[in-house]
């Protein structure tokens, strides 16, 4: 029993996943009865997201009430993001290239058929909507779908005005700060069943797929999470260099959000956590709460690299010839489809729908992905989180609100609690 309680609840929530790889696998029929455990947990994270986001961009660019740092931290987050994507777009061709997961690969559909049918017919990603549709029409609405850019939007406009008129505006100000401090309360209770969560989705996964659907395809599989390690090791190694700070023990303070993301592959899921660790790790409030939704909608970096590689890996399974200065071609087309569409259901596959399309390659081969998807997913999503969690940290040294000594000291001796509350208090 003492041993039990000493496990941090990034060990209950590995125990979880197990646990529920063992009971999908077992007994596929209890598995997929697990569900709505999986289902309960999300839907409890996706509930604190909307009031945690708004609260924390209010106050945090209410609070600094300087605009042209505004407009220079974004200036600086969309810098590094374009990076970041452009990376993972060039790590993904080199991986699909050099291990050719899809040379050798029965052409065998899965029972997708429908599902390709839909992607096939779905329109592409219209970018000038997806620019117009930045302003919403209205906000509760916009709330409700979880539409993360439009809530950014409304929410920096809001902080601005409430900034602008004074003392009219401190009570709003203060509010949200106080929001925000119970809105991480709430994700604390939300935790302590995460791993209660974890083991209904991963069950009912394997429950549903089985572990057998990973052998057909297993080759693609680890091309992509060769891949991911590789971009995030050579992404890291490039934010260390530049922010003159050693950025790989981040990954342990991250270790919760992170499980969680991977476990769910739901990267609202990790949000909540990931902004508080990040706290704790001494990046500021306001850099944490702009960078991190920011990055949501434009620094896919996961999504951004499995589009190149997904692309080619059709290519490769029907045997057709796929050219160096094509895939050159497509990477330029990728980074400008993949912007912008983390609110767009179905996004991947729409931009590998439309790339493949334009390339003269069948939209078909989406089918014979689809079984592993889930699988990949986890993998991505646990990318995403993490490229934007150290897009976090690159901006706020390059805005020198941290130095490299603190950051440094803080990776490995986080805040606590009491700490962070104690600092809020005399902010106020």
């Amino acid at each position: 029993m003492q041993i039990l309680k000493k496990l941090s609840l990034a060990s209950w929530i590995i125990i979880g996943l197990v646990a529920g790889v063992i009971v999908g696998g077992v007994a596929p029929e209890v598995g997929k009865a697990m569900k709505p455990l999986g289902d309960v947990f999300i839907r409890m994270i996706k509930m604190i997201v909307v009031p945690l986001i708004f609260s924390s961009l209010v106050m945090g660019i209410a609070g600094t009430g300087d605009f042209k740092k505004l407009g220079r931290l974004g200036g600086k987050a969309i810098l590094w993001f374009e990076f970041a994507t452009t990376l993972a777009l060039i790590v993904g061709l080199f991986a699909v290239n050099v291990m050719e997961p899809g040379v050798g690969v029965a052409l065998t559909q899965n029972g997708a058929s429908e599902v390709v049918t839909k992607v096939a017919s779905a329109h592409g990603v219209d970018h000038v909507e997806m620019l117009v549709n930045i302003v919403p029409t209205n906000i509760v609405d916009a709330m409700g779908r979880g539409d993360m850019l439009q809530i950014i939007f409304f929410s920096c406009l809001f902080a601005i005005a409430a900034a602008s008129t004074g003392k009219d505006g401190r009570q709003i100000i203060d509010l949200s700060k106080d929001l925000a401090h119970i809105m991480f309360k709430v994700t604390h209770y939300i935790m302590y069943v995460s791993p209660v969560g974890i083991f209904g989705a991963i069950a009912y996964t394997v429950g549903e797929f089985g572990l057998g659907m990973l052998l057909p395809l297993l080759k693609l599989v680890l091309c992509l999470y060769v891949a991911l390690i590789l971009f995030l090791v050579i992404a890291i190694s490039i934010a260390s260099f530049l922010t003159k700070t050693n950025l790989f023990p981040l990954l342990k303070v991250l270790k919760e959000p992170l499980v969680l993301a991977f476990s769910t592959a739901a990267s609202e899921a990790a949000l909540p956590i990931a902004m508080e660790k990040l706290e704790r790790a001494g990046l500021p409030k306001h850099i944490v709460s702009f960078v991190l939704p920011l990055g949501y909608t434009f620094n896919l970096d996961g999504s951004t690299l499995y589009s190149a590689l997904a692309v080619v890996f059709i290519s490769q399974v029907y045997g057709i010839p796929f050219p160096l200065e094509l895939q050159l071609l497509m990477l330029i087309t990728l980074m400008l489809s993949t912007k912008g569409i983390a609110a767009v259901p179905g996004a991947s596959l729409i931009v590998i729908a439309g790339t493949a399309a334009a390339f003269g390659l069948p939209v078909e081969g989406i089918a014979i992905i689809l079984g592993v998807d889930r699988i990949l997913d986890m993998a991505r999503t646990f990318c995403n989180v993490t490229g934007n969690c150290v897009a976090a940290a690159v901006v706020a040294r390059w805005e020198n609100e941290i130095s490299p000594e603190e950051l440094t000291r803080r990776m490995k001796e986080p805040f606590t609690e009491e700490e962070i509350e104690a600092l809020e208090f005399e902010a106020k």
